[in-house]
């Protein structure tokens, strides 16, 4: 009798414990009305019971109901992102962007993560209303409550079941496909007559999902594409996000980026052809470490630093370019005026093959003006002396310390691309894509106020999507490398595209507020 009372006892003693384990998510309203203009920013209050941080993924679907005449159009807009919950509570703010006409539309939002199990939280849809008129708002409190549940099961075909890959990479395919809220409300505010065109442009993007995610489902299914996966996940990465650019279901090109819990990044690229992997690379943050402190001990190197160092130059980027187990580094330089330096180093097998100094051709021109200045010295002194025997000699006043102004890193960016634009008509094509790169690493490392050595993987990692284009940032990055390393033909198409966004990036026509 005493044995089963001490084990009903030990059951009512840690069944408090199993329910502590568990996620909330809630939201105040059912239904928020904002102004035209204004930014819809919801307040999303989550409780945490798990006693430990949990990381997941946060998914929320837009969805909008167009009525034209006899028929409905449906507008969909899925927005994907990691998402870390601290213990206990928090408040986070989601911004749906805003809208310049009336519109409503739903949002159903969920989490998903595992402790174990794969998990999810799901909230009931809730609806956002645009209004003309400060009078037509109607904001009742009725809050929207979703606690933690098992996910559906996975198919036990799916051998990323563990690790919950092929949910990742469905996420991040839907988050590649959607636009920003703002950018999609305004795109659907089209004329009344253009209903054939909304449902001709709605069935291409049901055929471009469908292909996504078909070639998807080959990529995870590849045992070669398998044991990269595994390695990764071996070593504490996760999936964050990626690319996936399929010509067909099963022939295509993709990058899949991964994040350790000390915030190292890792990624897989490669190329499928008709299922099969012609090509695939494995890179982490920690190989290019180790090849640029093997590159920094390196005595020509050291030689080369020493040497531009002396003639005013300093470290301004570091670049990668990587294939198979040949890789290159190619360090930038710039001296006060801005003129660019560049060390670039080869790699086999992790081994240093070649290093190589460029640098500016030396301007002689200035040589001109030594007899000039020596002539107008000379009648300078003969003029002083004559004055000085008719007057006396004024004492000066004393000089007033004029403060240094602070540096204009808006102007120096734009010099650069006006420099990159010249260079580009002139034929030198690897220092216009190097400078309208510059330029944009420029202002973005000076408006995230990070005063240390950037690299393009840096620059990026403090970005996000709501508030810069990432994708064709990181792409601008890519092209001005691969022509750096002779691996790309510049053309003026791609050329005036990257001056384009160079432009618009620092002269304000995207969200400038300080990076994360």
């Amino acid at each position: 009798m005493i044995k089963y009372i001490v084990l009903i006892s030990i059951f009512f003693v840690s069944l408090p414990l199993a329910f502590a384990q568990n996620l909330e998510m809630s939201v105040d309203q059912s239904t928020y009305y904002f102004k035209t203009g204004e930014n819809a920013i919801i307040s999303m209050m989550i409780n945490n019971n798990y006693g430990k941080e949990i990381n997941g993924m946060l998914q929320y679907t837009i969805t909008q109901q167009i009525n034209q005449g006899n028929a409905q159009f449906s507008s969909s807009n899925t927005q994907v992102t990691t998402l870390t919950i601290r213990d206990g509570n928090q408040t986070d703010s989601l911004n749906f962007g805003t809208s310049d006409s009336p519109i409503t539309f739903t949002v159903n939002l969920s989490y998903n993560y595992n402790d174990g199990n794969d998990m999810a939280v799901n909230l009931k849809p809730f609806t956002i209303i645009f209004v003309s008129d400060e009078s037509q708002k109607n904001n009742i409190q009725n809050k929207i409550q979703g606690s933690s549940e098992k996910a559906p099961p996975q198919s036990q075909n799916d051998p990323f079941t563990q690790q919950t890959l092929q949910q990742h990479m469905e996420q991040m395919m839907q988050s590649q496909l959607s636009q920003d809220p703002q950018q999609r409300l305004q795109n659907n505010q089209m004329p009344q007559d253009s209903s054939a065109l909304k449902q001709q442009i709605q069935k291409q993007l049901e055929e471009k999902n469908q292909l996504q995610k078909e070639f998807q489902n080959q990529l995870a299914s590849n045992e070669k594409f398998q044991k990269f996966h595994q390695g990764l996940v071996q070593q504490g990465y996760n999936v964050t996000d990626g690319n996936i650019n399929p010509i067909s279901n099963s022939t295509g090109d993709f990058e899949i980026n991964y994040k350790n819990k000390e915030g190292s990044w890792a990624k897989i690229q490669g190329t499928m052809k008709n299922g099969t992997l012609t090509d695939i690379e494995k890179h982490t943050q920690q190989e290019r470490d180790d090849l640029l402190s093997k590159l920094r001990e390196n005595p020509t190197f050291k030689k080369y630093v020493e040497e531009l160092n002396q003639e005013g130059f300093s470290e301004k980027n570091v670049e990668f370019q990587q294939d198979k187990n040949a890789s290159n580094i190619q360090l930038t330089y710039q001296n006060q005026k801005e003129q660019s330096a560049v060390i670039k180093a080869e790699f086999e097998n992790q081994n240093i093959v070649k290093i190589d100094l460029e640098k500016p051709s030396q301007d002689y021109s200035y040589l001109w003006y030594v007899p000039i200045i020596a002539l107008a010295s000379l009648l300078g002194f003969l003029l002083y002396k004559k004055i000085k025997t008719k007057k006396k000699i004024k004492v000066s006043p004393m000089l007033k310390t004029i403060p240094e102004k602070p540096f204009d890193y808006v102007s120096a960016s734009n010099r650069l691309i006006e420099e990159a634009k010249k260079d580009f008509k002139e034929q030198r094509h690897k220092e216009a894509y190097g400078e309208i790169s510059q330029a944009i690493r420029l202002f973005l490392s000076y408006r995230a106020e990070l005063k240390r050595e950037i690299t393009n993987e840096d620059i990026l990692s403090h970005l996000t999507s709501d508030k810069y284009p990432v994708e064709d940032i990181k792409n601008c990055f890519k092209l001005s490398s691969l022509v750096g390393f002779a691996k790309y033909t510049p053309n003026e198409v791609d050329f005036d595209k990257m001056c384009l966004l160079a432009e618009k990036i620092i002269n304000g026509h995207y969200d400038n507020s300080k990076l994360n």
